[in-house]
C-alpha cells in the first residue's frame, strides 16, 4: 500500500519483510515454491545472471553493484509467496491494493482542483505521470472485472472505472498508461465475453478511440507521439529534442551496443558508460534506454533477454492454471508488464519494479497448493 506514496517507507517494509522471511525460516520453503512455480524460478535466475554480470561489467564496481541492487525486486517474488498462502492475508492484500489505488486516483483529482499544493499541476499525480498512468490503467482493468462480479459494490466499481478513464485520458497525459489501458480493455473483452460480443466491443472501442484522437484537444500528446516518431524517422540526423525522439535515439544506440557484444553483453551496470562512449557526439545523455528488453540485453546479452522472456512466458503458462479472477488479473499484469517494459525500464524503476513483483506474487499465490505444477 505504501508503493504509490513513499519510497523510504517501502524500503523499510521490504527490509522488514526480508528479515521476517529469514528469521521465520520461510526460506526453507523456497525450493518447493520454485518447483511449483516457474515464475519464481526465472525471476531468481534472472537476478543471479545479473549478479554474474557484475563480474565482467565495464562499469566501476560500485556502479555495477548499485545497478544490481535496483533489480532486487525480482527477489520479492521468492520472498512474498509464503506470506500470501492464507486466504485472509490475500483478501487484505487485495483490499490494500484497492485502497492505495483509490487514494492515488482521488489524490490526482485533489491536486487538479487545487486542494493539494503540488509541484505537477499540468500532470496532477502523486508520482510521475508514467507511473501514475500505469497504476490507474491496471486499476481500471481491475474495476472492469469487479463491476461484473460484485453485486453489492458493482455500481461503485463502475463509478471508479469512469473516474479512471477520465483521469487517464483527460487529466494525466501518460501515453504508456493509455496504451496499456486500451490493451487491457481488449483483454477484458476476450476474457469475459463470447467471441461475437468481444468483436463488437473491440470495434466500438476503436471507433471511440478514433473520435477521441481526431476530435479532442486532450489527445494532443497522442498525436504528438505519432508526429515526433514520424519526424525522427524522416530526419537524416534524428530529431532528439522531443520525448519520442529521445527514446528512439536511446534505442538506436542500445542496438549498436548489443551488436558489439550480443551474447553476454557489457555487464551489469554498464549501460551509462557504454552509452556515453557510442553516443559521444549525441546531444543527449542517458542512464537507461527506457526499454527493459534493451536494458537487459545491453547488460547481460541475448542470454539474459531470453531469461526475461522466459519469465514473461512462464506467467502466461502458469496463469492458465489459476482460478478465474486470479487468472484474469495475472494475465492483465503480464500485458501491463510486457507493454510498459517496451517504453520504460520497468524492473529497474523503483515503484514499478516493486509494484509488479508484489502484484505478480499475489496473483500466483494460489498456485502451489490449489493446482498442479505448471509447465514452463
Amino acid at each position: 500500500m505504501t508503493l504509490p506514496f513513499s519510497t523510504a517507507l517501502t524500503v523499510v517494509l521490504s527490509i522488514a519483510l526480508a528479515f521476517l522471511w529469514v528469521s521465520s525460516a520461510q526460506f526453507m520453503t523456497l525450493p518447493m515454491f520454485i518447483k511449483q512455480n516457474p515464475v519464481i524460478l526465472f525471476a531468481v535466475l534472472l537476478f543471479l545472471y545479473l549478479a554474474l554480470g557484475v563480474t565482467y561489467s565495464t562499469a566501476a564496481p560500485v556502479n555495477a553493484f548499485s545497478t544490481l541492487s535496483k533489480y532486487r525486486e525480482l527477489l520479492l517474488l521468492a520472498i512474498l509467496p509464503p506470506f500470501f498462502q492464507s486466504e485472509f492475508i490475500r483478501h487484505w492484500a487485495w483490499n490494500a491494493f484497492i485502497i492505495a489505488s483509490i487514494v492515488t486516483l482521488l489524490g490526482s483529482y485533489a491536486i487538479y482542483f487545487g486542494m493539494i499544493d503540488y509541484m505537477q499541476p499540468e500532470d496532477p499525480s502523486i508520482k510521475n505521470r508514467i507511473t501514475h498512468s500505469l497504476l490507474i490503467a491496471f486499476f481500471a482493468f481491475f474495476c472492469m472485472h469487479k463491476s461484473l462480479q460484485e453485486g453489492k459494490y458493482g455500481k461503485l466499481y463502475i463509478a471508479l472505472l469512469v473516474l479512471c478513464i477520465h483521469n487517464l485520458f483527460f487529466l494525466v497525459s501518460g501515453r504508456t498508461g493509455q496504451l496499456i489501458f486500451l490493451l487491457l480493455m481488449l483483454l477484458f473483452y476476450i476474457q469475459r465475453f463470447s467471441a461475437k460480443k468481444a468483436v463488437l466491443l473491440i470495434t466500438a472501442t476503436f471507433a471511440l478511440l478514433f473520435l477521441f484522437i481526431t476530435c479532442s484537444d486532450r489527445a494532443n500528446r497522442i498525436n504528438e507521439g505519432f508526429s515526433q516518431t514520424q519526424n525522427y524517422l524522416h530526419s537524416e540526423t534524428g530529431e532528439t529534442n522531443t520525448s519520442m525522439g529521445q527514446r528512439l535515439t536511446f534505442w538506436k544506440h542500445s542496438l549498436a551496443l548489443i551488436a558489439e557484444k550480443p551474447w553476454l553483453g557489457h555487464g551489469t551496470g554498464s549501460y551509462p558508460v557504454e552509452y556515453s562512449r557510442v553516443a559521444a557526439k549525441a546531444d543527449i545523455a542517458s542512464n537507461n534506454p527506457h526499454n527493459e528488453y534493451l536494458m537487459i540485453t545491453v547488460q547481460i546479452g541475448i542470454l539474459g533477454l531470453l531469461l526475461f522472456l522466459a519469465f514473461l512466458f512462464s506467467q502466461y503458462q502458469c496463469s492458465l492454471k489459476l482460478l478465474n479472477e486470479y487468472q484474469w488479473f495475472a494475465q492483465g499484469v503480464l500485458v501491463a508488464l510486457a507493454i510498459n517494459s517496451f517504453f520504460n525500464s520497468t524492473i529497474l524503476d523503483f515503484t514499478e519494479g516493486h509494484w509488479f513483483s508484489a502484484i505478480i506474487a499475489l496473483c500466483f499465490s494460489t498456485l502451489p497448493f490449489k493446482t498442479k505444477p505448471c509447465s514452463a
